[in-house]
């Protein structure tokens, strides 16, 4: 798999297997490519900003779109790109980010730049946006046990046996995308301006706010979405990627408690209710807790050894804070709010951690 590894972002965007895994993929080219990402995590940033390019390239010629003038397409934006570094007197040690810049000349306009060329800009949401694209992550559970993935939204991903995510450290201003392999319950957090978006082998899921599980295997001829709470729109992955403006799309919309299964072979969402209550729960695990007027530090311990995340707080500030709750069904958001509302608290997930806030109790 080390092929590609030192492949610049224009470069990976005009090969012809990269460009046909992204138009137009066959079960071999999806599998390899995949294998490619789990393989080179470091080159994920890369991959997904010669994706952006190759789809905004089509996406402007449609069909009349020849090798040679995606080429000179690529080269054009590519070039654009550096001679407005040029001109802003960026130094050359960070033409990587500069070439990164030749996706958001073609699909967002010259206004990303602005912000890259000002360093006291770096603070904001599109140069954080910019960050998303660049800084990918990966997690793989080679464990018999479910693993818990804390995203930068807030959002949580837990991932079964044998399955892989990938995600950027910070999500993009305008969408919150990860692309799973396997098998994975997410409990999304709410937010109706940057929609959720969640790409498996053939299948795209979006959701603005809501719990859900995803099952999509290498080798397997069926993928499923089963929802939990809210509202859910599942489409066959090339159609959403081949989509032209705001036309409308042929997905399947779920409420609570229904599922769609994408059968391969036919290219064909089918939708149902939900069979299995199990696909509906966080974990097959039941993870029941009882805190009887217990120091909430103790808790925070015992939530983070349960569900194997690191919990951050100031034990000096929360040393009088005492707290009685027991959970059953109840998943992990679900736990870190109620123990957070008793004590006046709140918290964040940054970096893979949970960071608790709170000014302590009297």
């Amino acid at each position: 798999m080390s092929l590609y590894r030192t492949f610049t972002v224009e470069e990976l965007a005009t090969d012809e297997s990269f460009r046909l895994w992204v138009m137009a993929s066959t079960p071999e080219l999806d599998h390899y490519w995949q294998q490619w990402l789990v393989g080179n995590p470091d080159r994920a940033g890369v991959a997904a900003r010669a994706r952006e390019l190759v789809l905004a390239v089509h996406e402007l010629y449609k069909d009349d779109l020849s090798q040679d003038m995606l080429r000179h397409e690529i080269e054009e934006i590519t070039r654009l790109a550096e001679a407005r570094k040029m001109e802003n007197g960026i130094p050359f040690y960070r033409r990587a980010v500069w070439r990164a810049a030749a996706v958001l000349l073609l699909t967002g306009g010259l206004s990303w730049l602005y912000y890259t060329t000002h360093p006291g800009q770096t603070g904001t949401p599109q140069a954080r946006a910019v960050q998303a694209e660049v800084e990918m992550l990966a997690q793989t559970n080679r464990t018999e046990l479910e693993m818990t993935v804390l995203l930068s939204d807030n959002s949580v991903a837990t991932l079964s046996k044998g399955s892989s995510i990938r995600y950027p450290r910070t999500f993009a201003a305008n969408e919150r995308r990860v692309y799973l392999t396997g098998e994975a319950f997410f409990d999304v957090a709410k937010n109706p301006d940057q929609p959720f978006l969640v790409y498996a082998n053939e299948t795209v899921t979006k959701v603005l706010g809501t719990s859900f599980r995803v099952k999509a295997f290498e080798g397997d001829n069926t993928e499923m979405v089963a929802v939990k709470t809210g509202r859910v729109s599942v489409y066959p992955k090339k159609e959403y990627e081949t989509r032209h403006g705001n036309a409308r799309l042929a997905g399947v919309i779920l409420n609570p408690n229904q599922q769609v299964v994408f059968n391969r072979k036919d290219n064909k969402l089918e939708k149902a209710v939900t069979a299995n209550p199990g696909l509906l729960a966080e974990s097959a695990v039941q993870k029941d807790q009882v805190f009887d007027d217990k120091p909430v530090t103790e808790a925070f311990d015992a939530l983070a050894k349960v569900y194997g995340i690191s919990i951050d707080y100031q034990a000096e500030t929360l040393a009088n804070c005492m707290i009685s709750a027991q959970f059953g069904e109840e998943n992990l958001k679900q736990r870190l709010n109620a123990i957070c509302q008793a004590i006046g608290a709140g918290y964040d997930m940054e970096n893979g951690r949970v960071l608790i806030r709170s000014k302590g109790c009297n």
